[in-house]
């Protein structure tokens, strides 16, 4: 048994409580405060915030010394749509911990183009399962925020009555107005613009629990996710688990995880004629990602599984 003290958001669902679930299920103890432990484990971006939980921070101990144990730091992303982050300060802080990892391959090209190894452990998903008795009455479910400019929600104007959505704007506040007006972004570039909404049809939900997101993908044909860039991309991997299509675009480098049939290119054009692709031919492409990817989907990035794959560094780089 290996004793891990973990450092990040307990609030931040799909990360600390996941991650400290999977290592308690697969034998491994999780501590607090001053309790003994093996490995500290860190997915904040600042590694030296000092955590109330603990009293101290993943880099130093109360007395502002060293942490003795075997650290381990997680890197999320480097947000490609902040400027001005301050890299050198990841790297510098990144340099205490025994081994760095991150949460897919376009991470681990970030890290290696400023010069830091790191290994994949993934991102673990929600817990879920395919409801075969679920009514699919949601066309498409777009989860993210819609004035991010990496989301590229605008992708989704041609068809935005038929979009739920969930997460922290709406698209009603971007697209809702005068047809052909331009939409701007906090920059003030244009990234659209607006369309009139059929208030019967397209609907925010705002922010939503686990339980009630597991519930819509079940319910959806299609998951949008027609963002630039993601560190991983949880919505189209669940979407897959729970029997939706995912619907992302050619130059997302996480792409790859989603079969082709799933893929758009980069623009409002090719993404609707995919989403209208994907709703004619549902059940045909709904048998290949339940017989294909539903299952591995679910075992390679469950809490289990990533939680085992940082036991497993440990256990290999422990000195």
């Amino acid at each position: 048994m290996i004793t891990f003290k973990l450092y990040g958001a307990d609030g931040y669902t799909c990360q600390i409580p996941r991650i400290s679930d999977g290592l308690r299920g697969i034998g491994h103890k999780v501590v607090y405060g001053d309790e003994n432990h093996d490995v500290i484990y860190n997915n904040n971006f600042r590694f030296d915030d000092i955590e109330e939980k603990h009293g101290d921070s993943s880099m130093f101990d109360k007395n502002g010394e060293p942490q003795k144990a075997f650290k381990i730091f997680n890197v999320l992303d480097i947000p490609p749509h902040v400027p001005d982050f301050p890299i050198e300060t990841l790297k510098e802080q990144l340099s205490h911990a025994d081994i760095v990892t991150c949460i897919s391959e376009p991470v681990q090209q970030q890290l290696k183009d400023i010069g830091v190894d790191s290994h994949i452990i993934w991102n673990p998903i929600k817990d879920l399962c395919f409801d075969p008795t679920s009514k699919r009455d949601i066309r498409c479910l777009y989860v993210g925020r819609a004035a991010d400019r990496n989301k590229r929600a605008w992708f989704l104007r041609k068809f935005v009555n038929e979009v739920v959505q969930i997460g922290s704007e709406s698209l009603m506040d971007i697209f809702n107005g005068e047809l052909g007006s331009n939409v701007y972004d906090g920059n003030g570039n244009v990234i659209g613009t607006q369309t009139s909404l059929d208030p019967n049809k397209g609907k925010y939900l705002g922010l939503a629990s686990d339980i009630s997101l597991i519930d819509l993908l079940n319910r959806s044909l299609v998951v949008a996710l027609p963002t630039k860039f993601e560190g991983l991309g949880l919505p189209a991997l669940e979407a897959m688990v729970c029997g939706a299509l995912p619907l992302v675009c050619s130059d997302n480098p996480n792409s790859k995880l989603c079969p082709d049939f799933c893929i758009a290119e980069p623009n409002e054009d090719s993404v609707f004629e995919k989403w209208l692709d994907l709703i004619n031919n549902f059940s045909q492409y709904q048998k290949i990602i339940l017989e294909e990817y539903s299952q591995q989907v679910a075992f390679k990035f469950s809490k289990f599984s990533v939680a085992k794959n940082i036991a497993d560094l440990y256990i290999k780089y422990k000195k």
